[in-house]
């Protein structure tokens, strides 16, 4: 059997799709830019697929919720045949892998689980579970998370928030590899004449879908007529719910909807707008995020209209490039859009200080080494004949 080598990387995830932003155009790009083998498997999803040096893809069909465990076999399988000694995945269920693969190769593995959200947080407002189950559940979740842990070498946290929950599992790694944005592409886009609020990630309730409609309902019963809501990703909820929203309050010129893109993509539609929207619900979880759109807001010069969190409206006022208002207000954040776009000079001044703390504070630059260093160590301990 050959040996496997410290430079490759098994990258995977049963969950996202290949163009997944953090996975894969920050993550396994960064560690192929560094020289590091990366073998890399997630979902297939159309989109322009590229070849990148030292980056190996491999797409996996998408499956129902209830048949994804058969990803597991064919990650397995795949890891089996690999000469990658890093098994990095990123989706909680991976976990059981996880312990499969260091229960056979022991010490000649490191395992390296990279922590999108709090799991055990997150049960409590998934909207596919019965809320009658969701504590239970949640406590449930807690403990298998704990017990597998132990076949971890390394936990990377994607927020310093989720750490807190971590404390006692000491003998663990741990790196904090913020989700800050890429530098973003030159592109000479002017935002359009007709003022636009943006949001781009997933549309469920708890991320605000219903209270950005609202908004607009709210706009356009003040008088302003002249303003489109972009949204741009999948929806998570009852469609039908959404589309009769938009039409009973009249709102099909001012909506537009369109489908999950990759992320060179979208920032051709954030220099074409005007306000970034960020109204997510005050679940545990959100309320400890640092959100990502924010930074991306920031990068792209627009300012930001965020909920009234204690951290988001920290962050906004120490850039001064946004305002945080309650969710639930739509006449309180309908009088801030307007007042936004009456005021033409602050609105410009605004996105520049946003994109200043960018590049200063938020970029994914200094975060991309901290995972390049991670991968760097453990390569350093296997030459001195360390193995933990």
């Amino acid at each position: 059997m050959e040996k496997r080598k410290a430079n490759r990387i098994f990258m995977c995830s049963s969950v996202h799709v290949w163009s997944d932003t953090r996975i894969y155009f920050k993550e396994a790009k960064s560690l192929a830019k560094k020289g590091f083998q990366v073998e890399f498997y997630a979902l297939d999803f159309d989109g322009e697929k590229e070849s990148i040096t030292n980056l190996e893809m491999h797409y996996l069909p998408v499956l129902k919720r209830k048949d994804r465990h058969h990803h597991m076999r064919v990650l397995f399988q795949a890891f089996v045949e690999s000469r990658a000694r890093n098994f990095h995945f990123h989706d909680p269920e991976l976990l059981f892998l996880a312990k499969k693969i260091k229960k056979k190769y022991g010490s000649e593995v490191k395992t390296v689980y990279d922590m999108h959200e709090h799991l055990p947080a997150a049960i409590l407002t998934k909207q596919w579970i019965p809320r009658f189950s969701r504590t239970f559940l949640s406590k449930f979740i807690a403990a298998i998370e704990k017990y597998y842990l132990k076949w971890v070498d390394a936990v990377i946290y994607a927020e310093i928030s989720y750490k807190k929950n971590y404390a006692k599992n000491q003998a663990i790694k741990t790196v904090d590899v913020l989700n800050y944005p890429i530098m973003p592409p030159e592109i000479k886009g002017i935002p359009t004449q007709k003022f636009t609020l943006i949001y781009v990630g997933v549309l469920t309730e708890q991320r605000g879908l219903f209270n950005m409609l609202e908004l607009a309902k709210t706009l356009r019963e003040k008088g302003c007529l002249d303003f489109k809501l972009k949204l741009i990703g999948p929806v998570f909820t009852d469609e039908d719910k959404v589309a009769d929203f938009i039409v009973t309050n009249k709102l099909e010129k001012h909506i537009e909807q369109l489908e999950r893109m990759q992320y060179k993509d979208i920032w051709e539609h954030y220099y074409q707008s005007h306000i970034g929207l960020c109204l997510l619900h005050p679940t545990p979880n959100n309320l400890n995020s640092h959100s990502t759109k924010l930074f991306e807001y920031m990068a792209a010069r627009i300012p930001i209209i965020a909920s009234n969190f204690p951290d988001f409206t920290q962050i906004l006022t120490e850039a001064d490039c946004g305002y945080t208002v309650d969710p639930f207000d739509p006449e309180g954040l309908a009088d801030l859009v307007i007042k936004l776009k009456e005021d033409k000079k602050r609105t410009v001044e605004m996105g520049e200080n946003g994109f200043r703390a960018f590049k200063k504070l938020y970029n994914w630059q200094c975060e991309s080494e901290k995972l390049v260093e991670l991968y760097e160590d453990f390569g350093k301990k296997i030459r001195l004949g360390i193995y933990e």
